[in-house]
């Protein structure tokens, strides 16, 4: 499998908070968290409060403005709630909600937290936003709702653009998106798509979901009817190819760094198995998908598929 590594090398190009006690820490743990907040702005509205005469031994004065006690109490409040969780435990809660397929509570937690510049909770909003896609009941919801969990997952990009989970996400829903497009849309996408694939797959290369969409990516272009390739042909000098012998290669080796970590990955395997002509093989790895644990909607699918296909065989 080293070649499969060095074409990822060479292909570069194509809480909420636990609430503290401790005054200190509780504000510092804020500004790493919040950089908007920072100490200039607190000492600017101590400043103001003493030029207005309202702090008082006792605490704040009765002669206050009611609209200013409201800004510090809210402030206050804002500083306080912001403690109360740290990122981490906040990413860990919304990735056990995932697990349980929770996604609309997921959003809720996170979309608070949109403008928090920190790339882990953009791409896990962009990932609850498109599971809400997929259940959506009209098409129309379903185009604007990949469109917007895009956009969460380009935000994080712009961020950190060295998170192999972003770059999976971009792969993803550059397809959905540009999918409703039309097919010469999709189309142009295509290498796009690739190359963030490539590029998850350099910066976590023991993660098997990005070795299953680059050779999902084979597997489609190895499928590709006559007439998009027609379409590929007027948009790329040089249209983009792939082979079922490449896809199962990919394919393989996901299941190599991931065992059954996914339904679909040992489908597909048994998919390039078929288009080969081994059907020994196509048969194996066909039974171990039916015999799959459904969790999730996916494994409905791919259990049935298996099924379908084994009754040819």
């Amino acid at each position: 499998m080293q070649s499969l590594l060095k074409t990822v090398s060479a292909a570069r190009y194509i809480g909420v908070f636990g609430v503290s006690v401790k005054a200190r820490p509780l504000i510092y743990s804020w500004f790493q968290y919040n950089p908007r907040l920072t100490i200039t702005s607190i000492r600017d509205t101590r400043a103001a409060a003493r030029a207005n005469k309202c702090m008082t031994t006792a605490g704040i004065d009765l002669r206050l403005g009611v609209g200013v006690v409201a800004g510090i109490v809210n402030s206050f409040c804002s500083v306080v709630m912001a403690a109360a969780s740290t990122p981490d435990s906040l990413l860990t809660q919304a990735d056990a909600l995932y697990d349980a397929m929770k996604y609309e509570e997921i959003y809720s937690l996170l979309y608070g937290y949109k403008d928090s510049q920190n790339d882990e909770v953009l791409w896990r909003l962009g990932r609850a936003t498109y599971e809400m896609a997929k259940a959506s009941q009209t098409e129309e919801e379903k185009k604007n709702l990949y469109r917007k969990a895009l956009d969460y997952v380009e935000a994080a990009l712009a961020i950190n653009p060295n998170n192999f989970a972003v770059h999976k996400w971009m792969s993803i829903l550059i397809d959905y998106v540009y999918g409703y497009e039309g097919t010469k849309a999709r189309i142009s996408q295509s290498y796009n798509v690739k190359e963030h694939m490539l590029k998850a797959c350099e910066l976590n290369p023991t993660d098997g979901t990005s070795w299953y969409l680059l050779g999902y990516w084979y597997f489609t272009i190895a499928s590709i009817p006559w007439y998009q390739r027609n379409i590929a042909a007027i948009i790329f000098a040089t249209p983009p190819s792939g082979t079922f012998q490449e896809a199962l290669q990919y394919f393989l080796h996901a299941e190599k760094v991931e065992p059954n970590f996914y339904s679909k990955n040992l489908l597909m395997i048994g998919k390039c198995y078929l288009e080969l002509g081994d059907k020994e093989k196509a048969r194996e790895f066909l039974q171990r998908t039916t015999h799959y644990t459904i969790k999730i909607q996916d494994d409905q699918e791919a259990v049935i598929e298996a099924e379908n296909l084994l009754k040819k065989l």
